[in-house]
């Protein structure tokens, strides 16, 4: 900092805030599935199961959410988006009311919507007749959670007011008064009822949802607003096939118009990928047609569901078919994590998978890889692997999932990385400023082995010259810079010759 010595005016020019661009490990999943509680349409991040338990409630909810949240953690995921699908208009949070001795009641109503509110209960005692003052204490149960809230004061000045107190502080409740007031009349035992999951008659657009803009969006359009989720998942879409009232086709309908929203948003939003499960109980030529509906760089397709060992289930024998598609999120946020985005998400052991519910042969899984089904394959000693890394797109160029991963990562690097340059003048200098950079950000891209080529002038270029930038468009206010570059793809087959001498004489016999 240079000292002033004097009064006066004095300017100093600041250097350009460009920084080297990096790319990070960072791998968000979003769910929306069937949820036993918490908020709806909403998204809310959690980092662990138990965080998830706290506020969408275990597994005894009616959808695979829970099992698929479990696996995505189980495999390697750190942190992931839930949200929660209902409709809206029959879902209902419980309640109960307690009587009040001037002639209102206190209401409360369960923190969320579901049928788990019903089991909510409250025993309410006033300590009026005890010297305690106009204050009564309350005691709220569910399961094996139990809240106490004492010394609760009808005045609202106070730091104890019962209103602002209980919904400060419980999990269960929220309260409010209704009527004249008084103290609530005691209570050994008040049962909540009234709660309602919001599961009947849902149709497709209650996981696929909307965004109109921030704060107003439903089901899968609430990660639109978030800006940072990679991969997106709904797996409870099975509920259609599963406990569908309508027919077949219709019930396949529904499914495949949660799937197809799930390609969509991926498509429309840079660095968003989808993954998407198989229908249940499909025979590989059934399976060969599902894969067909979709032609997309942006999304994976994994075949079959995965028996996952039943968390609740003490001896670790029992096994539960639950669709894949979180256990494959876990697996590719690790590598993300661990060995960075532009390595394949394949021959990766899914961690608590038991079996599969299905074990092609051979044959049967050339026809699959060759449409970019990947198969969950059994390796006898060894578990569940993801056996493959393949998009569902036709396009040789965007064949394999860390490919197109890897590119709309680098894209949306390059897009925040060079915002610095936005304003600044439109000279030969600032072209070459930018191109510098860039070409820093890819050459150390190159170095890790990242971007193929046996030189980086193979692996990648950058372009930011007269051509590209010829005077109209430079007074219009346009800078344009071109980047290409090579990813490194997968290997896929190891091709392994065995050659042998027959009887000395010359003769070799070659097995591969």
């Amino acid at each position: 900092m240079r000292e002033f010595s004097v009064p006066g005016v004095y300017v100093e020019r600041g250097g350009y805030s460009e920084s080297p661009l990096r790319l990070d490990g960072s791998c968000l999943a979003g769910f929306v599935g069937i949820a036993e509680r918490g908020p709806l349409h909403a998204p809310v991040f959690v980092k662990s199961f138990d965080e998830y338990r706290g506020v969408f409630g275990g597994f005894t909810s009616a959808g695979v959410l829970p099992f698929s949240v479990y696996a995505f953690f189980q495999c390697g995921g750190r942190v992931c988006a839930v949200v929660r699908a209902a409709n809206e208009k029959y879902a209902r949070p419980a309640s109960l009311r307690a009587e009040c001795s001037g002639g209102g009641e206190l209401v409360f109503e369960a923190s969320s919507c579901g049928s788990w509110g019903n089991y909510i209960s409250a025993r309410l005692w006033n300590e009026k007749d005890l010297g305690g003052g106009e204050s009564f204490s309350l005691i709220l149960a569910c399961g094996r959670k139990i809240e106490t809230f004492l010394h609760l004061s009808l005045r609202p000045a106070s730091t104890r007011y019962f209103e602002s107190y209980i919904n400060e502080r419980s999990t269960l409740c929220r309260v409010r008064q209704e009527g004249a007031g008084g103290l609530p009349k005691p209570a050994f035992r008040l049962a909540a009822a009234g709660g309602r999951d919001g599961l009947a008659e849902m149709s497709s657009g209650d996981f696929t949802g909307s965004y109109t803009g921030p704060g107003q969006y439903r089901g899968l359009g609430a990660f639109e607003g978030l800006e940072d989720v990679s991969l997106i998942a709904a797996p409870d879409a099975h509920w259609f096939l599963e406990t569908g009232s309508s027919s077949r086709e219709e019930n396949e309908e529904a499914f495949f118009r949660v799937q197809a929203a799930l390609v969509t948003q991926a498509e429309r939003f840079s660095g968003r990928f989808a993954v998407l499960d198989m229908p249940g109980g499909r025979d590989v030529s059934a399976a060969l047609a599902w894969a067909r509906r979709f032609d997309s760089a942006y999304a994976a397709l994994y075949y079959p569901a995965i028996d996952l060992i039943d968390p609740l289930d003490p001896s670790g024998v029992k096994t539960l078919a639950v669709p894949p598609s979180g256990a494959v999120c876990g697996c590719i946020a690790r590598t993300d994590a661990e060995r960075g985005i532009f390595c394949a998400p394949a021959n990766i052991l899914l961690q608590g998978a038991a079996g599969a519910s299905a074990r092609p042969t051979e044959a049967e899984y050339e026809l699959l890889y060759a449409r970019g089904v990947n198969l969950l394959k059994y390796f006898p000693g060894a578990g569940i692997k993801i056996w493959g890394a393949r998009t569902l797109s036709s396009s040789a160029e965007w064949k394999y999932i860390n490919v197109r991963r890897a590119f709309s990562r680098i894209s949306s690097v390059l897009k925040k990385g060079t915002l610095w340059a936005v304003f600044e003048p439109n000279t030969r200098e600032l072209r070459k400023r930018v191109v510098r950079q860039v070409s820093g950000f890819l050459l150390d891209l190159w170095m890790k082995g990242f971007l193929a080529g046996a030189s980086p002038e193979e692996a990648f270029y950058v372009r930011c010259d007269e051509e590209l930038n010829p005077p109209e468009k430079s007074g219009a206010g346009f800078l344009t810079f071109e980047a290409g570059v090579a990813i490194s793809r997968p290997l896929e087959f190891f091709k392994v010759c065995i050659t042998a001498e027959k009887d000395g004489g010359g003769v070799y016999i070659t097995e591969e």
